[in-house]
């Protein structure tokens, strides 16, 4: 299967950031695992994961972030892939989302989590 090639990183306005852990993102319709985030900004991320996921495609997803002595905090969010990619380990692939209809409650939630887990 050929892959697109990242063509988003160039079109990048915002920086992504870094975090210190790797946070599982899921598929809120089937929970799926669908990878770990990498780097993230309020406009997207890019999550690693074993396998690829398709271009073009919108997924409804959930974050899932520790807290020490609280309940887990869970972040709901819409994104599109809008490319994907072998990682630098070839056992991995690289996939950008683009966030779409973030509501405000989200973009504050992941505004925090960035600030929070960022390096």
């Amino acid at each position: 299967m050929s892959l697109p090639e990242p063509s988003g990183i160039e079109k990048r306005r915002l920086k992504r950031w870094y975090l210190v852990m790797y946070l599982r993102v899921y598929d809120r319709d089937t929970n799926e695992l669908l990878g770990h985030i990498v780097d993230i900004n309020k406009e997207g991320m890019r999550l690693v994961s074993d396998k690829p996921l398709p271009v073009n495609q919108i997924y409804q997803l959930r974050v899932d972030v520790p807290k020490e002595g609280a309940p887990r905090q869970r972040i709901h969010l819409e994104g599109e892939t809008v490319w994907t990619g072998r990682d630098v380990n070839p056992d991995f692939y690289d996939t950008g989302f683009r966030m779409l209809n973030i509501s405000t409650q989200a973009l504050l939630q992941l505004q925090l989590l960035i600030e929070e887990f960022k390096f």
